[in-house]
C-alpha cells in the first residue's frame, strides 16, 4: 500500500503514506469553489469570446434543409467542456496546495505514484474529498 486516506469525521481526513500522516480539512470555502467551476469556466468562456468580438452564438452552426433548421452545438459544447477542464484543474491544484501544503505532482512523487494509472485513482479520490463524496474504501 502506498498511501491511505483516513475520513476521520466529516471534513477531517488523514494522508498516510512511507513514514509520513498529514492531516488534513476539505472545508466549505474549497467544496463550494469546485462546485462553482463550470459557472466559472462559462463565464471565462464568454468572457475570451467577448475580447475577440464573438459570442457563444457564433459556435453555433445553422443549417436549413428542406425547409427545416438544425443547429449544431457541438462547436460550442467542445469549448465548455475545455474551458471547464482547465478550471478544474487550476482549482484543484490550487486547493491541493492549499490543504496539504505542496502541490498534486509534487505530493504524487513524494508518495511514490509513477503509474498513471496510480495518480488518476489518486486525482479521483481528492477530487471526491473536494466535492465531500469520499468513503473510505481501503485505499492502495
Amino acid at each position: 500500500m502506498k498511501y491511505e486516506i483516513i475520513k476521520n469525521g466529516i471534513d477531517d481526513y488523514t494522508l498516510k503514506y512511507k513514514d509520513k500522516e498529514i492531516k488534513f480539512n476539505s472545508n466549505v470555502d474549497l467544496v463550494t469553489e469546485m462546485q462553482e467551476v463550470n459557472e466559472k469556466a462559462r463565464e471565462n468562456l464568454i468572457f475570451d469570446l467577448a475580447s475577440r468580438n464573438m459570442t457563444v452564438n457564433d459556435l453555433v452552426k445553422k443549417q436549413i434543409i428542406d425547409g427545416k433548421t438544425y443547429y449544431d452545438n457541438s462547436n460550442k459544447e467542445e469549448l465548455e467542456k475545455i474551458y471547464i477542464e482547465k478550471e478544474t484543474s487550476k482549482v484543484f491544484m490550487k486547493t491541493i496546495k492549499k490543504m496539504l501544503g505542496m502541490d498534486f505532482t509534487e505530493l504524487a512523487l513524494d508518495i511514490g505514484l509513477s503509474e498513471e494509472n496510480e495518480m488518476k485513482k489518486f486525482g479521483e479520490e481528492m477530487g471526491e474529498i473536494l466535492v465531500g463524496r469520499f468513503q473510505n474504501k481501503g485505499q492502495k
